[in-house]
């Protein structure tokens, strides 16, 4: 009995140990013993999926939102970089109101010529000092050779070449023309031009501004008591011959012109001249720009060009060995004006120098006062 009693109290005592082994599982796994399926199905693998689906937060809207970024950029390429173009069609005109035609455009002749003091006298004649405006609003000078006698007498234009302006004193390069037509009957005005002989400095490019200064005038010498109604006579040495040129193609109140060795009236050939004279340096006042920059520009500021608007008959003189303007100046001018229909008597004077002197310059002068009384001397119809 005892035997038996001891191995069942071992029995019970296993078997309430194992008991209570599986009650200790239970509570910790929450399920009972033998129901493994939960854990072969683990749903709590799967549940880290929310952690996935959180990317519609990473896709959230700020992506999109760049896009609206990227839609602005049709504000940045605002098309500024097109409408730039027309800066090149609004680039001013270098020349604006320096070619022949816009010349032609100004109304000249307002204010009054003033004679001074006297000057000086010749044989025949009286010179004096002269101020008078020109049409760009300048005071100028010049010289009035009035010959003897109560008048009217035939009106000269006389043009003088250049003159470095710390030497120049008026009646240089027109004094020996001046006296010889002054002695003839002929009431003869020279001009100093602007910046010289006390009269206001201006602008001069292209030499545009003596142009104005002996078209300004032109009207002020036909108002004058003493000055025979009608068209005027010009004459021109050089520099003087060229103005004297383009006063043939703008005005129309020239009655005959003499050009006596000119400076070329094609302005790209007379820089290249002055280039070279002046060692490279033609001075930017007269010359602002080389003509190969803009040579249309250069063509629309040249007297040469236009010459077939010329109404006045021309007569050229020049020497064949002048070494400041070669002789082949006046040939162009000639030949164009030739080449136009027009008026042209060309001497040319063999081995003459840019100032014939001389028999030359003797034979110039008569031959300039002949073509004068040809086209500006009008004879009374009662002479006899």
């Amino acid at each position: 009995m005892s035997m038996f009693s001891d191995r069942w109290f071992a029995s019970a005592r296993y078997l309430l140990l194992l008991l209570l082994s599986l009650a200790m599982l239970v509570a910790c796994t929450g399920q009972p013993v033998g129901s493994a399926p939960p854990v072969a199905t683990a749903p709590p693998a799967r549940t880290a999926t929310p952690v996935a689906t959180v990317t519609p937060v990473a896709t959230a809207a700020p992506a999109p939102t760049a896009t609206s970024m990227a839609t602005v950029t049709p504000m940045a390429t605002a098309t500024p970089a097109p409408t730039a173009t027309p800066v090149p069609t609004a680039t001013p005109d270098p020349v604006a109101g320096l070619t022949i035609p816009a010349l032609r455009a100004l109304r000249y002749g307002a204010g009054e010529l003033v004679i001074g003091e006297r000057y000086a006298s010749g044989p025949g004649y009286t010179t004096y000092r002269i101020t008078y405006p020109s049409v760009d609003g300048l005071r100028l000078t010049g010289l009035l050779h009035l010959p003897d006698g109560t008048g009217p007498f035939p009106v000269l234009i006389a043009n003088r070449g250049y003159i470095a302006p710390e030497r120049y004193q008026p009646g240089m390069d027109s004094r020996v023309f001046s006296d010889y037509a002054a002695q003839r009957g002929y009431l003869v005005v020279a001009p100093d031009y602007r910046g010289y002989g006390g009269g206001d400095a201006g602008p001069n490019a292209f030499y545009t501004g003596y142009y104005l200064d002996v078209l300004s005038l032109i009207p002020l010498v036909q108002r004058l008591p003493m000055a025979r109604e009608g068209k005027v006579g010009m004459w021109g040495h050089s520099r003087g011959a060229s103005i004297t040129v383009a006063a043939l193609t703008i005005s129309d109140q020239l009655a005959a012109a003499v050009v006596y060795a000119p400076a070329p009236a094609d302005l790209a050939v007379d820089y290249a001249r002055r280039f070279q004279q002046s060692g490279g340096d033609p001075g930017t006042e007269t010359w602002p720009f080389p003509p190969e920059r803009d040579p249309d520009a250069y063509a629309r500021v040249s007297p040469l060009t236009y010459l077939g608007a010329t109404q006045a008959p021309v007569m050229l003189h020049h020497g064949t060995a002048d070494t400041t303007v070669a002789s082949s100046a006046s040939i162009a001018i000639a030949e164009t004006l030739r080449a136009a229909g027009k008026d042209v008597t060309l001497h040319l004077y063999e081995a003459g120098p840019h100032t014939l002197t001389g028999a030359q310059e003797q034979l110039y002068l008569e031959r300039s006062l002949t073509f004068f009384d040809q086209h500006l001397r009008v004879l009374d119809t009662n002479e006899n």
